[in-house]
């Protein structure tokens, strides 16, 4: 089995034509399926564009959501239109409301869309202010209270897909698996978010990592030296590779308006 690994692909930023186009080179791959970590859309169009993926590549998509996602957006209502679509469509699987699906008798597949957290890097002396803040409507108004309001919005969020990211690696690991794969957007390690190829300075960690979605990993494969451990994000757009005895975190290039098929995946 193979799967095509896509990452913050923001279709929202090209025309029917290109993102047709697009779908096409994936079916090309002669992939079984396709994982999405983060940054397929923004919330007005989201589903749409989805249902469009799903007809022209009529392959299972397995995805988790990014922040662009939730643009423009209330993070509850982006919550039940995927729950919804999960449901109603056989071949598209949003990770937080499927839970576990195993790909074959070796290897399971689980995700969260996970948030960045604000504990790496110095968010105090931080002057960096991303569109989340002004683009999600739940942030949006938690940064209307402060900078310390909307740090405690931001860990509420991971923590709560942290939480539900636990509860998932609890259940796979019970199982007598070799592999357990992991989709969720922003970088765990702070090793992980580069840019221009070096590590991400202290201004931008807290806006571009979760350490609590780190902290989950860490402790799963450390705990189950026997399962390999392989982590798939984004929200960096740029490429890194860190691995940990058995457990390794991929993050996928990207850049606006070029979508692109990160690597087939082999189970």
């Amino acid at each position: 089995m193979q799967y095509a690994w896509l990452t913050d692909i923001h279709l929202n930023f090209i025309d029917d034509v290109a993102r047709q186009k697009f779908y096409q080179e994936i079916v090309n791959t002669g992939c079984d399926g396709v994982l999405i970590s983060g940054d397929i859309a923004e919330a007005p169009c989201l589903v749409d564009i989805l249902n469009e993926m799903m007809r022209y590549i009529d392959k299972p998509i397995y995805f988790v959501l990014g922040n662009h996602d939730y643009y423009r957006g209330q993070i509850q209502e982006v919550h039940d239109a995927m729950t919804a679509l999960t449901k109603e469509h056989d071949k598209l699987f949003w990770l937080s409301a499927s839970g576990i699906q195993k790909l074959d008798n070796n290897t399971f597949l689980i995700g969260q869309d996970g948030w960045a957290d604000g504990r790496l890097g110095d968010y105090q002396n931080s002057r960096v202010v991303l569109n989340d803040s002004r683009m999600i409507a739940d942030l949006f108004q938690e940064k209307i209270l402060g900078k310390y309001q909307l740090l405690e919005k931001m860990q509420q969020l991971a923590d709560a897909d942290a939480i539900k990211l636990q509860k998932d690696l609890k259940q796979a690991v019970s199982q007598a698996l070799k592999k357990i794969i992991v989709l969720t957007h922003v970088p765990p390690f702070k090793e992980a978010c580069l840019h221009e190829g070096k590590i991400s300075g202290d201004d931008w960690l807290p806006y571009f990592s979760s350490k609590v979605i780190g902290d989950v990993l860490i402790t799963a494969a450390q705990q189950n030296p026997q399962i390999e451990f392989l982590v798939l994000c984004g929200h960096t757009h740029s490429e890194a590779n860190v691995c940990y005895d058995n457990l390794v975190i991929e993050v996928g290039k990207a850049d606006y308006c070029r979508p692109e098929i990160q690597k087939i995946i082999l189970v």
